[in-house]
């Protein structure tokens, strides 16, 4: 059985109208008794459904139920008319992701046709950028450098080796068939390159001085690596491009600007093996990026082994046809499985210290929770009315009760198990997302709530997070969560990641909190990087184009917190290949990067679209 699944949005009430074709292609009657499909654009609650009859709603996962009787012949089609939903589609990406027909011989799975709607948009005209110098992105807070011909590396004959090394087997992993920048040993032509501490630099900061030798003074081993991998980027660019040379002489003198400069994965949407993780630990530490903020659990997937709770690998860490997790985003009937275990979670973290970036762990909570809830049990309130409330993607009653001890009994043995494979400093709750009215079918929560005079979801969720922020400071680490977790009147202390506007940051700062800017019209990497019909990806705060990444600057707020500093996000919903995530990552991450390191008056936007073309992809 061959199927095909065309689809079409119309303007129109309730967010227009989505017409959808099951065409049979092969050379039997279809006897289709149910049509399943994912679309993150959803259907409302009182959406109205011709040519079937809706049966099932889970995230973005839909079930439709066909006529009885129903055949399709060679070469016809099924269709189906939804009218109501819950926003308007604004791509030709927001359609159905995956879609297959149960019948009684089993479920056939359907090819995918882009969504039809609106006429397209002309991309623009590619404006080349002109930029003559050395490859060296980020750029540097202060560089003046007389440019000259490619040269190669080699390490002082009395130089400390080891970090020579690993930088150089960093450029091998992420240019395998490039010729090596820097080597052990001299060379004919090859130029000396000497360090030095300097206690009077930062910890992350470094100064070249280049002459026939070259001179690297570093305020330690941080300063060391990124001097070193400056000094790779520029002798690789020379070579890969040379019209843009590498210094005769001169001098850089270069430090970050801000201490946290992250990229957040998601790999619960959307599973990345551990060789995948470690690739982005890599090309980040190339750009001198430093947090990797791991997003390992939410509704579609629990991804990190717990030994306290095996099931939650398990039952959380695979969805598909007849699992407690349906199918969801680009899945067919089989569905999706994956988890790091222990041993691998140890060993990425152990890869991506060696070249200087930091795994941040996140397990989402108290929202964001289906996953936990189908895998563990003793975590609903039984007296609760099911139903009663929906999150923004689609899932009923995915939040943790606050008001059930256990919740926090659950959630400490996890935090625990965190806090032993991860030595990050910062344990990230997530806290976003939940839905006005959760909890409002449960007598416990609705008795704790007028026991200590809670307002409401906001006030039950500020109990929650307070909670859990005892936790995690019990255990010797700082909390980390999404804005929301200030809007239950949060004390400072937690470090907040500002997602949902650009004011967001001057906000909390102003509150006194300590804010990782995050804002999604800026750094959410999975947003459409163009607008018009045929750009792919999440719109909600798109486009999101790579000039508006590269211009963004959280300044310095006033108030008594402070911006600890920038990071861009990948989240997975339409990321559910490595092609698609590269795609959209860049040049985006790169312009992120000197976001993070570059002070605003260095930044050159000629220059950066110039030298983006050579950073790795992932």
């Amino acid at each position: 059985m061959s199927l095909r699944l065309e689809q079409l949005w119309e303007a129109g009430p309730g967010h227009g109208r989505l017409t959808l074709w099951v065409r049979n292609l092969g050379d039997a009657p279809l006897r289709p008794r149910t049509l399943c499909y994912a679309s993150m654009t959803r259907l409302s609650d009182d959406a109205r459904i011709e040519g079937g009859r809706l049966l099932r709603r889970a995230g973005s996962h839909v079930e439709v139920e066909a006529p009885e009787g129903l055949e399709v012949a060679p070469a016809g089609a099924w269709r189906l008319v939804l009218v109501g939903l819950t926003h308007a589609p604004l791509n030709r990406t927001q359609g159905a992701m995956a879609a297959w027909v149960e019948t009684p011989d089993g479920p056939f799975e359907a090819a995918i046709g882009d969504l039809g709607g609106p006429e397209p948009v002309p991309l623009p005209a590619r404006v080349a950028e002109a930029w003559t110098g050395p490859a060296l992105l980020p750029w540097p807070a202060e560089a003046e450098i007389d440019p000259g011909p490619p040269v190669r590396l080699h390490a002082a004959r009395d130089e400390d080796p080891r970090p020579h090394a690993d930088v150089a087997a960093l450029h091998r992993r992420l240019y395998p068939d490039a010729p090596a920048p820097l080597s052990l040993a001299p060379a004919p032509g090859s130029r000396a390159v000497r360090t030095r501490g300097d206690a009077k630099l930062a910890a992350g900061g470094y100064v070249l001085e280049f002459g026939d030798e070259i001179l690297l003074r570093h305020g330690g081993s941080e300063g060391l690596r990124h001097g070193l991998v400056a000094l790779a980027q520029m002798a690789h660019g020379a070579r890969a491009d040379r019209a843009l040379g590498f210094p005769r002489a001169g001098r850089i003198a270069d430090a970050p600007r801000f201490a946290w400069r992250g990229v957040h994965l998601d790999v619960a949407r959307n599973m990345r093996t551990a060789a995948e993780v470690a690739r982005l630990a890599d090309v980040m530490a190339w750009q001198r990026m430093n947090r990797l903020h791991w997003h390992l659990t939410d509704d579609e997937g629990w991804r990190l082994e717990s030994p306290a709770f095996p099931a939650l690998a398990e039952i959380g860490g695979r969805r598909g046809r007849g699992l407690p997790i349906a199918p969801q985003f680009a899945d067919g009937p089989g569905g999706q499985e994956g988890r790091y275990t222990v041993a691998e979670a140890r060993g990425l973290v152990a890869h991506a210290a060696a070249v200087g970036v930091e795994m941040v762990p996140e397990i989402d909570a108290p929202g964001h929770a289906t996953a936990l809830l189908a895998a563990v049990p003793g975590l609903r309130d039984p007296d609760e009315t099911p139903g009663l409330w929906r999150s923004v993607q689609g899932y009923a009653d995915n939040a943790l009760n606050p008001a059930l001890p256990r919740t926090y009994e659950v959630l400490e043995t996890l935090l625990g198990e965190l806090a032993d494979l991860f030595p990050s400093e910062v344990l990230h709750l997530g806290g976003d997302e939940v839905p006005d009215g959760a909890w409002s079918g449960s007598p416990a929560a609705r008795a704790l709530a007028e026991r200590d005079g809670l307002d409401g979801t906001t006030g039950l969720q500020g109990r929650f997070t307070e909670r859990v922020r005892g936790i995690v400071e019990g255990l010797g680490r700082r909390m980390g969560g999404w804005d929301e977790c200030a809007e239950g009147g949060l004390a400072p202390g937690v470090v907040l990641f500002a997602w949902q506007t650009e004011e967001t940051v001057e906000r909390l700062v102003a509150q006194g909190h300590d804010v990782v800017a995050t804002p999604g019209q800026r750094l959410y990497l999975d947003m459409v990087d163009r607008p018009g019909w045929d750009a792919a990806g999440t719109s909600w705060a798109g486009p999101v184009t790579a000039r508006d990444t590269y211009g963004y600057d959280p300044g310095t707020p006033e108030g008594t917190g402070r911006v600890l500093g920038v990071q861009a996000c990948l989240w997975g919903e339409h990321l559910a290949t490595m092609d698609r995530l590269r795609a959209m990552a860049h040049p985006r991450l790169s312009a992120a990067a000197e976001v993070a390191w570059t002070p605003p008056s260095a930044k050159s936007w000629p220059r950066f679209a110039r030298l983006a073309p050579l950073m790795p992809r992932l």
